[in-house]
């Protein structure tokens, strides 16, 4: 049916005059994919600005305050003092520098050996499976539970390790509460931890390699040695590249096997970042302080983020041309 309007002519009478039907535009498919897009990453989106924005902006407020978890108050402004007072806070001093060692060994070491046992179980035997299975299974096993059994392992009353060396006419070491033996066991245990994951990702990386150049490097002379390091290295480079970054992320980060395990003792020898954030937060209440650890702590993870993209990135280019 078609709409009309009301007008009104010279003379005074009232015509009815027919309004010119309506033309809807369709919508393309791009818009209607576009719509049902924006639909299916709305619930998504509320929730990471819910839990993850919100917070993240209060952090950044809470650090130029003097705010105290235990109160609630948020207390007073305080401008950049928080900040300049961790540059001349020992414990953060010592705590940034465990996890700087922490990142520059855990992070490589993992990563190499998962890549040797990528390698290792690549080629064709029997029980390859179970292998494998058995070096990923500390990655999903409860890292507390695994951080419990790991200190009875290194226990001087009583653990396998100590039992060995005692066995060989060595005195029992405090692996888990002398220096530097704290700050070691931390790092052997996060290494076995993740060695099981660089190895499932390298190798399904490797696995994606053709066979065909590894056959045509063979017939030309090349050993599985130089088959690795000429076809195998260069062609997991951007898996390489993922695990570096995740891996890097993952260990500023750290904080659950230090709380386990020696609760950043002897002597903060083991405090990493985030355990000196926990205490600073949840034992001393400075919240103003942790507030600000935590900020540079993202801050240090986008800068090292970005600067590791730009390599990866760099590399592809060259590569490409």
């Amino acid at each position: 049916m078609q709409s009309t309007v009301d007008s009104t002519s010279s003379t005074g009478a009232t015509a009815v005059v027919p309004r010119p039907p309506r033309v809807r535009r369709r919508r393309t498919t791009e818009e209607q994919e576009g719509r049902a897009g924006y639909a299916l990453i709305a619930p998504t989106t509320v929730l990471l600005a819910v839990f993850y924005l919100y917070p993240l902006v209060q952090t950044v407020g809470y650090s130029f305050t003097t705010w105290n978890p235990a109160t609630g108050q948020t207390g007073d402004f305080v401008g950049l003092s928080n900040f300049t007072g961790l540059f001349q806070n020992d414990e953060f001093l010592r705590a940034a520098g465990n996890t700087g060692i922490y990142v520059l060994v855990v992070v490589p070491i993992t990563m190499a050996i998962g890549l040797f046992f990528a390698a290792l179980l690549a080629q064709p035997f029997r029980g390859r499976g179970v292998y494998r299975a058995l070096l990923f299974v500390p990655y999903i096993a409860p890292i507390v539970g695994s951080a419990l059994i790991f200190s009875f392992i290194l226990s001087p009353l009583g653990g396998i390790v100590n039992g060995a060396l005692t066995s060989l006419g060595v005195a029992p070491i405090g692996f888990l509460n002398s220096e530097p033996w704290a700050l070691i066991s931390v790092m052997v245990f996060s290494i076995w931890q993740g060695t099981g994951y660089a190895m499932i990702i390298f190798s399904a990386a490797l696995t994606n390699i053709p066979q065909s150049y590894h056959e045509a490097a063979t017939l030309d002379g090349a050993g599985p040695i130089r088959r690795f390091f000429s076809i195998s290295l260069p062609l997991v480079v951007p898996t390489l590249g993922f695990l570096a970054i995740t891996g890097v992320i993952g260990a500023l980060q750290v904080f659950t096997q230090v709380y386990i395990l020696t609760q950043g003792g002897p002597l903060q020898s083991t405090e990493t970042i985030l355990y000196f954030i926990y205490q600073q937060g949840f034992v001393f209440f400075h919240g103003g302080t942790a507030s600000a650890a935590a900020v540079l702590l993202l801050i240090v993870g986008i800068v090292v983020s970005v600067i590791q993209l730009r390599v990866l990135n760099r590399r592809d280019t060259i590569e490409l041309t």
